[in-house]
């Protein structure tokens, strides 16, 4: 009766045993890690991604590699995570945008950001400015305001295209302040950068690091940061909240995510070995040059981000009626 009954479970344990190693095996001999980046070489995102295969490429006894698969507002590059096998081998790592603003902006997306992705690690955070050119005659956020209401029409927001941040709080700007002011779009930020130094916008959020730069030059003049705290590289420029002005407390942020059902050994291997390598002098002294603050947590930490962030970005976007094609 026992030698019955042992017989069957020796023979599923036998047979379970080498399919358990085999999801727990990573990383496997000879197969490198791929790091998707759904944007062209040479942004923030690709430059963050790149130093920190670098890194990993340290602990690890195989290859980390960064592969750019431009277009569809980064989607190309998450469907080819989504389609990968979760064995830890093929990641994403993008800027927050890609799963909690492109659902709501975007007609339709190929990918589900909760159902499809397992999330690593949240790895950086941004944030934009707001930065204003000097011929407006205010020297700070309240007078900004105060302008724009005595002056309707009379003020323009440059963004980096419609649907991007920079357009959604221009519109969440608008919203809450009662401003009438009129939104120009660009191809990129460069272009609108170079029309808010001529003057020919009055106003543009913009990235820390670029408005530091022509800030110091007296070129432009910064108002506030968005998000819930100051950031640790602009420690005295106050936050849009700060100054009273509501709607501005989500950061921008990079991560690291996966396929969908990655085992967890393996996810927890993989988080190990990105908060080692995210916490390295050269990781965190090319975030500085950035002006991005790092981010140590956890996986269910970073999971709760996505959702808070895709909630709020979706009800700002709703209140703007932002929609894209």
């Amino acid at each position: 009766m026992l030698r019955r009954s042992f017989l069957p479970l020796a023979a599923w344990m036998a047979l379970g045993a080498p399919l358990a190693r085999a999801q727990q095996d990573f990383p496997r001999s000879g197969k490198p890690v791929r790091i998707i980046v759904g944007f062209a070489p040479g942004g923030p995102t690709d430059i963050q991604a790149r130093a920190l295969a670098n890194e990993m490429g340290k602990l690890l006894p195989v290859p980390v590699i960064v592969e750019n698969k431009p277009g569809a507002s980064g989607g190309i590059g998450a469907m080819e995570v989504v389609r990968a096998e979760p064995d830890g081998h093929t990641l994403m790592y993008i800027s927050d945008g890609v799963v909690t603003q492109n659902p709501h902006t975007l007609k339709s997306v190929p990918y589900d950001p909760f159902r499809d992705f397992t999330p690593i690690a949240q790895l950086t955070a941004g944030g934009v400015v707001l930065v204003m050119h000097p011929s407006v005659p205010a020297a700070s956020l309240k007078e900004f305001i105060a302008y724009g209401k005595t002056n309707p029409g009379k003020l323009a927001y440059a963004s980096f295209g419609v649907g991007t941040v920079s357009h959604i709080y221009g519109e969440v700007l608008r919203l809450n302040t009662g401003i009438d002011i009129v939104h120009v779009p660009y191809k990129g930020s460069a272009e609108a950068l170079k029309d808010l130094l001529a003057g020919r916008v009055q106003i543009m959020f913009d990235s820390p690091s670029t408005a530091a730069q022509y800030a110091r030059e007296g070129r432009l003049r910064i108002l506030g940061s968005a998000g819930e705290k100051r950031r640790s590289l602009m420690p005295d420029t106050p936050t849009l909240l700060e100054l009273g002005l509501p709607g501005f407390e989500i950061r921008g942020w990079n991560g690291l995510f996966g396929p969908a059902n990655m085992n967890d050994a393996v996810l927890q291997k993989l988080h190990a070995t990105v908060a080692t390598a995210s916490r390295t002098r050269n990781f965190r002294d090319m975030l500085a040059l950035m002006a991005f603050d790092p981010v140590d947590d956890t996986p269910a930490e970073f999971a709760k981000v996505v959702r808070r962030d895709y909630d709020r970005w979706g009800m700002y976007i709703r209140r703007a009626n932002i929609q894209l094609e």
